[in-house]
């Protein structure tokens, strides 16, 4: 018998099926005296080396739904850890375990074609308009990102709410999330705009089920239903949100049956950023005398506490005539939804008012004239030692010194742990820990489903007055919109809300959405800056990866796929 290696690469690949099939020979005489007749013993592969030549031989015939559910799992796992097909290709190269890359991506086109006939995909063509204006705070600064962004400007993408509950509603009752005798849901409308470069946005309205409240909280369960890339401006929103509009205001009147031909109502709510709800209910700006959704409020009033402010609007009086109030400048986009489902975001409600109280310390800083090298350090320092990345540095062309934009979760350690001794006397240092220490407080009672709106109310009412109390230096003038609602809506919210909880309206999920997908999708070069006919637009793939995660949420294939027992015999 010649030797391994004098064979030729046919010679070898026969000896080594010979050597298979022995040992399936074998398998099945050994099974046959040691398993009992129902246990359907069965080989499905052989594993050997001869030299250094490695084999993994099949034996048998191929189990094709066991490849189709191990191809589709695959699929869902790149979706989830957002593998590229590169990077798939690479693992699958040094595992036999694994799928061959192709047939994933032959599954991966399947569920895809097969989801949008399930729930198609709208392309909108958006006429740019021009926008001088500038991001004051950029979130996405990566070039290849804000290149890929802009060149998709002018195309936007939209599926049908109608669609995604229909298609949702089968695994939600199993769920006993929705209850057939009680054929209501709570759907609640979002939007946000994520400043990518200094001129662009990635603008996002998504849909989620307030009756899936112990989800609510996770990104994946807000449905993106309009995705465009452009600015965050009325005139731009009305035309884009026309669609969207008709099938709101259909959903609100007449509910929709689902594929059971069971007759669903729905009712409506809105959360978002303080920006992007103004500009849906076509009201002016923040900064404006007349600021406030929800009450007739005006600037000079804000610090009076003679005033008891309530929701005193109406839809049906903006829906009517808009310029009825003050302050109201356009239609409201979204006239179908009532006022008092147009929840305040609990999210930016703690970040602008954390943002206030820091820029008051530096401003005071300032005003005692310790504002220097020296203090800059000692921030940058007790930063660094509560674990907070933060730095200064010099605009350029001018004096004034800019410093980083905290996220969310470092504004609370700030606000938490930021030792103010190392910038002010102890007895003024003691005086701004106790105002932040109880806006943190409330902050905390603000998401707490057990909170007392009545309690909540007369503690939010003692931290304005604590805010304007003479010894803290500050102003009526330094009250902002967010304290403002923060007094004097949020507990009203709370008691009109308090079977989902404000937290349920948090905007913390769409924000960590479309940032994840903006990071994602635009980063790859072959995302509209691919060639010729075969370029895809990003928007599109973002919502074929939305109808794929919408599949694997009613088709968990990983669950199915059961994994050997390794064992090993010496």
């Amino acid at each position: 018998m010649k030797s391994f290696d004098n064979l030729t690469s046919t010679g070898q690949n026969n000896r080594a099926k010979k050597i298979a099939k022995s040992i399936s020979a074998i398998f099945d005489q050994t099974t046959a005296k040691s398993c009992h007749l129902d246990d359907n013993p069965s080989l499905k592969s052989i594993k050997f080396d001869i030299r250094d030549n490695s084999f993994h031989l099949s034996v048998n015939e191929e189990n094709v739904e066991e490849i189709k559910h191990k191809a589709r799992a695959a699929v869902q796992a790149c979706d989830k850890g957002q593998v590229t097909r590169e990077g798939y290709r690479t693992l699958a190269s040094i595992s036999q375990d694994l799928p061959r890359e192709w047939k994933v991506s032959a599954e991966k086109k399947e569920i895809t074609c097969e989801m949008n006939k399930i729930i198609p995909i709208s392309l909108v063509n958006i006429t740019p308009q021009s926008d001088n204006s500038v991001n004051s705070e950029i979130h996405i600064n990566d070039a290849e990102i804000i290149d890929n962004l802009q060149q998709s400007i002018g195309k936007g993408g939209r599926r049908d709410i109608v669609n995604i509950l229909k298609y949702l509603i089968p695994g939600l009752l199993e769920r006993k999330v929705l209850d057939i005798t009680n054929p209501t849901i709570h759907l609640r409308i979002s939007g946000d705009g994520r400043n990518v470069g200094r001129k662009v946005k990635q603008v996002m309205i998504t849909c989620s089920i307030l009756n899936d409240i112990d989800n609510i909280y996770r990104p994946e369960n807000y449905y993106t239903i309009i995705l465009y890339p452009g600015i965050e401006k009325y005139e731009t929103l009305n035309i884009v949100l026309e669609p969207l509009i008709t099938e709101l205001r259909k959903l609100k009147e007449e509910g929709f049956r689902d594929n059971q031909n069971i007759e669903w109502k729905v009712e409506l709510y809105f959360s978002s950023d303080w920006k992007f709800l103004a500009i849906c209910l076509g009201l002016n700006a923040a900064n404006s005398k007349y600021f406030c959704p929800w009450c007739e409020v005006s600037k000079e009033q804000q610090g009076d506490f003679s005033y008891e402010w309530t929701i005193n609007k109406t839809m049906d009086q903006i829906r009517e005539d808009y310029t009825f109030y003050r302050g109201h400048t356009r239609p409201a986009i979204f006239d179908m939804i009532p006022l008092q489902n147009w929840v305040p975001d609990e999210l930016h409600i703690m970040l602008r008012i954390t943002d206030v109280l820091w820029r008051l310390v530096l401003d005071e800083l300032r005003s005692r004239n310790t504002w220097g090298d020296r203090a800059r350090n000692v921030i940058v320092e007790e930063m660094k030692r509560i674990d907070v990345k933060f730095h200064f540095w010099l605009e350029v062309g001018s004096t004034n010194w800019q410093y980083t934009s905290l996220m969310g979760q470092d504004k609370l350690i700030v606000l938490q742990h930021f030792d103010l001794t190392k910038l002010f006397p102890n007895s003024r240092a003691t005086q701004i820990r106790n105002l932040w220490d109880n806006f943190y407080l409330l902050h905390k009672a603000m998401k707490d489903l057990k909170t007392d709106a009545k309690q909540f109310s007369d503690d939010a009412c003692a931290w304005l007055r604590q805010f304007l109390d003479s010894n803290y230096f500050y102003q009526a003038s330094d009250i902002t919109p967010y304290m403002y609602v923060l007094v004097y809506h949020i507990p009203e919210m709370m008691r009109i809300h308090c079977h989902f909880g404000l937290a349920a309206f948090s905007c913390s999920a769409v924000e960590k959405k479309n940032h994840q997908q903006v990071s994602h999708f635009f980063k790859k070069t072959t995302k509209d800056g691919g060639v010729g006919k075969g370029r895809k637009s990003a928007i599109v793939d973002i919502l074929e990866y939305e109808n794929r995660v919408l599949y694997f949420t009613n088709n968990n294939e990983i669950d199915l796929i059961q994994l050997p027992k390794r064992l090993r015999v010496k």
